[in-house]
């Protein structure tokens, strides 16, 4: 997943652009699939200790390259889509524990409530919440 990332999309962001951890919003909704420079940008930096989850994720997680980029893989949790009951519902919930530093998911559509209602969760557990889109 990510490591495709890397190999496929290199070219299209400089080198040189580099975004501060504190410059990113809390929450951070991409309509690219296959978009996932921020969230390398900001893995490769997180120097928190806390857990990164990835909720239903189309593929596994290169814990290799996530190794390669600096994070252990004791701090990477993946729950597959097969062991979720209500999406929306667990994504607030594991924003609202504080445990995790960055918690990352796809959903089919994120709509203004939700993501108004996802920003306020990350920021008052300081984390970071990718939500990666499909419409």
């Amino acid at each position: 997943m990510l490591t495709n990332y890397m190999q496929n999309n290199t070219q299209h962001t400089p080198a040189s652009v580099i975004i501060p951890n504190n410059a990113l919003p809390s929450l951070t909704i991409s309509y690219d699939i296959e978009n996932y420079y921020s969230l390398l940008s900001h893995i490769t930096r997180d120097v928190e200790q806390r857990w990164i989850l990835f909720i239903a994720p189309p593929g596994k997680p290169n814990v290799t390259f996530l190794q390669q980029a600096g994070i252990h893989k004791n701090r990477i949790i993946t729950l597959p889509q097969n062991k979720i009951g209500d999406h929306s519902e667990l994504l607030k919930s594991t924003l609202k524990s504080g445990n995790y530093s960055t918690v990352v998911t796809w959903l089919t559509d994120c709509d203004a409530s939700l993501q108004n209602e996802l920003s306020e969760l990350a920021l008052a557990s300081n984390s970071k919440c990718f939500v990666y889109c499909t419409q």
